[in-house]
């Protein structure tokens, strides 16, 4: 047997024939074998192999793999033969031992301990096995085998930053995929309470008023249509005509759906068909098949209102493969489109677009240098041995610079965390001829010789952000290791072993979904950065009043317009830390609160001597229980300006548009989360007065003088509905 990988067939050929003390002696040198490349597969064989017939052999098997030095498939062995062997305690620390030696990507082995710590009943240490499992695109196998233990373990480990009711309705076969969204909800912290409509029954779930779809009432809708559903022949004489009828019929579904749920539709854009029959003369023959539908497509992304985004499946089936996407037999048997090969890929790009409605996209890329940036060592190689642009591998690191300058121009904030000199990291970034990004790309920079969960940590704390916030982008797996075992959440990109593929492996986790673009968004990475001088002055200034006079603050209040409900709602979904109720809505949920009865709104922004700040804040006022009162149904505001007092400008506001209409009471609760501590105590310090667990009470008489002295107020507005 040659020195190359070892397979499973190569275990039980040269395992098989042999009595049980000859396969020991055998073992220990395959596994020596398969420790220097390690893969589950052949590992898993050995413990086939080895699998003892009496007690004696057990003991033998124990003994043997007791002896063995310590290494990743050794560790891995042990776990296996500790739960053989039910000793449920000593296989999570063979599991933990293995995890730290070995980096796999194999989300089967981390199945397999995640069911070791349920067993034991460590309900989180389990959640994490599973959520690391499904950050590395685990095949539909692993969803169908995973399905129960992840509902047993969602149900126990609690931990979710979201709650949502997700219907999908379609025209397809949709049971398979839902277990799929499930555990994709799971991994990304969403509890996702889901209705799955009636087979091919889409257009009567959505209007009839007494359907399912109707009671279930859903805060996301997924509309999984595909291209049968258009029933176009091979030509059609109309082009303009079809593709209008067609507009005409889906806007009049969305528009029903948000009147009746208030609901974001997510409407799966539509797929071409496998095989035309006018092969390449379709692309060139005006009212062939292939052409309406890609007209259509970019008619239905033109027209959809803002509850609506259209999802990419054409990309989504160019991703995965045309043979892969698109099984005829599987739809002719069981009416299931796309292929469960295809699922995971159609509900991560269904995520993505979940996370971006919920407030979830990630918000920072935090990069490595050597390696990652470029090509070779900046303190070894010095500015003239690194490789950038110029040649194979110097080209798919100048594509990854150039994506990376593209998403912090859409709002997107970079950050470097390198092991490095501080001077050696900069220099390629100030003197490198071929280098796409800069030192001012960059909202942070970190170079030192500290671990990077440790780094990391500190600029989740300078940039006010949470965890949950950051993608780490490391050629290094065993940092990439390490970080997501003492940050899970953190996403972690599983790069691959080519400079050329970096771009794709960071592009397929859709970690930057977004279905808006604000002016808020094009400045964001100056934004923080302001956020960083006014940090270092705070530490600089003598007394807090000090510093927040020389701050020269000017604050503005406006109602919600059509011109920045989309920030609005941007912040209402992201905001955690100053947030008292955390309640989340989608765009129609929060315009039909602003058109209610009696309700008042702010839309608060800040400008200071470092710059605009722009919309920062907002609070939604309903009627309170009782008459000439108000109820707080939310208030929040940016964690870019936590510390400035910000929140009195905002009080004052709400108390000036009480007294202008009325209002002798204002109402506020405090719901508390994992996140939003800093507010705990908010309505005590405004003065207001306990009216139950977690409720308060203000008297609006009773403030006689505004709350802040530090914010002058620029302009105002008001709008209260009657």
């Amino acid at each position: 047997m040659s020195m190359s990988r070892v397979t499973p067939a190569d275990v039980g050929s040269r395992l098989g024939p042999l009595p049980f003390e000859q396969k020991l002696e055998a073992a220990r040198e395959l596994a020596a074998r398969i420790d220097g490349a390690f893969a589950a597969p052949s590992a898993d064989a050995l413990v086939g192999a080895l699998r003892p017939a009496t007690e004696r052999e057990r003991r033998l098997r124990s003994a043997w793999a007791a002896d063995l030095p310590p290494s990743a498939v050794v560790r891995y062995l042990q776990a296996q033969f500790a739960v053989d062997s039910g000793e449920l305690g000593t296989a999570a620390e063979r599991w933990a031992e293995f995890f730290a030696l070995a980096p796999t990507r194999d989300p089967f082995v981390f199945l397999q301990a995640a069911r070791v710590e349920a067993r034991l009943r460590r309900w989180d240490a389990a959640a994490a096995y599973l959520r690391t499992a499904l950050q590395h695109q685990p095949p539909y196998s692993f969803f169908a085998r995973a399905q129960k233990l992840i509902e047993e373990v969602a149900r126990e480990a609690g931990g979710s930053v979201r709650q949502l009711r997700l219907a999908i309705v379609g025209s397809t076969t949709t049971s398979l995929l839902l277990p799929v969204l499930r555990a994709l909800c799971f991994r990304d912290g969403i509890t996702a309470e889901c209705y799955e409509g009636l087979y091919g029954a889409f257009r009567q779930e959505i209007l009839d008023p007494a359907s399912g779809l109707a009671q279930f009432r859903p805060d996301v809708l997924i509309i999984a249509t595909h291209w049968r559903d258009l029933h176009l022949p091979a030509v059609v004489d109309d082009e303009e005509g079809t593709v209008a009828g067609v507009v005409r019929e889906y806007a009049h579904l969305w528009q029903t759906a948000s009147e009746r749920f208030g609901c974001h539709v997510i409407q799966h854009g539509f797929d071409l068909p496998a095989r035309d029959s006018y092969g390449a003369l379709a692309g060139r023959l005006r009212g062939s098949r292939p052409r309406v539908i890609k007209l259509l497509n970019l008619r239905l992304e033109a027209e959809a209102p803002a509850h609506v985004s259209v999802l990419d499946t054409i990309r989504v089936a160019s991703e995965v493969g045309a043979h892969t996407w698109a099984q005829p037999a599987v739809w002719h048997l069981a009416r299931q489109h796309p292929s469960t090969d295809a699922l995971p890929a159609l509900a991560e790009e269904q995520l993505s677009h979940i996370r971006a409605v919920t407030g979830l996209t990630r918000k920072v890329v935090v990069c490595d240098l050597d390696n990652t940036l470029w090509g070779g060592v900046i303190g070894e190689d010095g500015l003239d041995g690194i490789r950038v642009g110029g040649s194979g591998d110097g080209e798919g690191f100048l594509d990854l610079q150039q994506y990376l300058r593209e998403l912090k121009d859409r709002g997107v904030l970079l950050a470097v965390c390198s092991k490095n000199n501080p001077e050696d990291a900069r220099l390629p970034f100030e003197q490198h001829q071929r280098m796409a990004l800069r030192l001012d790309d960059f909202v942070a920079f970190v170079a030192n010789w500290e671990d990077k969960a440790t780094n990391i940590r500190r600029l989740s704390e300078t940039l006010r952000l949470g965890l949950d916030s950051f993608v780490l982008l490391d050629d290094n797996p065993l940092e990439r290791a390490w970080v997501r075992r003492e940050l899970p959440q953190v996403a972690v990109v599983e790069l691959g072993n080519s400079p050329s593929d970096y771009v794709r492996d960071l592009d397929c986790g859709r970690y930057f979904t977004s279905l808006t673009w604000s002016a808020e968004d094009r400045v964001r990475t100056e934004r923080y950065r302001h956020g960083a001088a006014i940090a270092t002055a705070q530490r600089e200034a003598g007394s807090l009043d000090t510093f927040l006079s020389g701050l020269n603050m000017r604050g503005t209040w406006s109602p919600v317009t059509g011109g920045n409900i989309d920030r609005v709602v941007q912040l209402v979904n992201k905001t955690n830390q100053f947030n008292v109720t955390t309640r989340r809505y989608t765009r129609p949920q929060a315009e039909a609160l602003v058109a209610t009865r009696g309700s008042w709104q702010g839309v608060f922004s800040l400008t200071d001597c470092y710059g605009d700040h722009g919309i920062i804040g907002v609070m939604f006022c309903i009627a309170g229980p009782e008459p000439r009162s108000w109820e707080i149904d939310t208030w929040l505001m940016s964690c870019r300006v936590l510390g400035r007092r910000f929140e009195e400008f905002m009080a004052d506001a709400m108390v000036q548009a009480a007294r202008e209409h009325g209002i002798v009471r204002v109402y506020g609760e405090y719901r508390p989360t994992a996140r939003n501590s800093l507010v705990s105590d908010l309505y005590p310090r405004l003065r207001f007065t306990p009216a139950g667990e977690s409720r308060y009470v203000l008297d609006v008489a009773s403030v006689s003088a505004p709350y802040t002295r530090f914010i002058t107020s620029q302009s105002r507005g008001s709008l209260v509905h009657a």
